[in-house]
């Protein structure tokens, strides 16, 4: 099934449903007063990153597969009116999320040297080396989602949602080190080691990733709780997942997906003498 059909639907869900027409007036018999809140407010989250696939740089290197990392998002959210008693409760939220992760390796290469007389030459020493690629990103979403609430009091809650992002920038880090400063040789004689240019390290490449997929879509599954702050406020703490559903990279199939400590504040605003149209 085509994934933009399907946040297609989900946003159409969302909006037919906040298109409808809440009637306010005084109660009567016929047509019973029921009390509607709604839900604005604002949420930050901390995530852990964690790669999937792989990346391949315009190195000739191994790719690079395994990196973690973290960031901080935060955004705004509206939920739209339902009873206390509802269960299921239909929400968007909106904001901007900057990542970063590092995935490094070690490696060997066979490399010559000669003697300090310069009388000998020597093949094949290996050299250890360390690679490491940096990744940066930062995005705006948008999520339409649904909120299931099986108990009033909100001590337990799960959303599902469909993350839609654009990706602003996206830019990679690939810096090659010595692991040893320096390297024995057959002949007992010690050689003293560097990078061109001088130094133990040396940046490879330093610009946008490869293959870079601006559009993204994932989806999105948290679980929370709701802890009151007086009459009006809600805190909630909570605990999400996000899986990607695209490529953010067409070299190698780099996905990054992440769990996610959350923290909401809510405001619960009554929509008092709602009646049923």
């Amino acid at each position: 099934m085509d994934i933009r059909w399907i946040v297609g639907s989900a946003l159409l869900l969302t909006c037919s449903v906040s298109a409808q027409i809440v009637r306010h007036g005084q109660a009567s018999p016929i047509a019973p007063e029921i009390t509607m809140y709604d839900y604005p407010g604002v949420i930050v989250g901390v995530p852990v990153v964690v790669q999937h696939g792989q990346y391949r740089d315009t190195c000739n290197c191994p790719p690079f597969t395994g990196a973690s990392g973290s960031g901080i998002m935060g955004g705004v959210f509206y939920e739209l009116p339902a009873t206390e008693a509802a269960v299921v409760r239909l929400g968007m939220s909106a904001g901007g999320e900057y990542r970063t992760a590092v995935a490094r390796y070690r490696e060997q290469e066979a490399l010559t040297f000669r003697s300090a007389d310069g009388n000998q030459s020597f093949q094949d020493i290996p050299v250890e080396f360390r690679q490491e690629m940096r990744f940066s990103t930062f995005a705006l979403w948008a999520q339409p989602y649904v909120r299931v609430v099986p108990i009033s009091s909100e001590t337990i809650a799960a959303t599902v949602g469909a993350n839609v992002g654009a990706v602003l920038t996206a830019n990679v880090r690939h810096t090659k080190s010595l692991v040893d400063n320096t390297v024995r040789l057959p002949n007992g004689e010690i050689v003293a080691l560097q990078m061109p240019g001088g130094g133990t390290s040396a940046t490879v490449r330093d610009g946008e990733l490869l293959g870079l997929q601006r559009f993204q879509v994932a989806a999105v599954v948290r679980l929370e709780s709701s802890i009151p702050l007086g009459e009006r406020w809600r805190l909630r703490p909570g605990l999400q997942y996000q899986l990607p559903l695209m490529d953010l990279s067409s070299s190698g199939g780099l996905r990054f997906a992440a769990w996610m400590l959350t923290l909401s504040l809510a405001r619960r605003d009554r929509q008092s003498g709602a009646q049923v149209s």
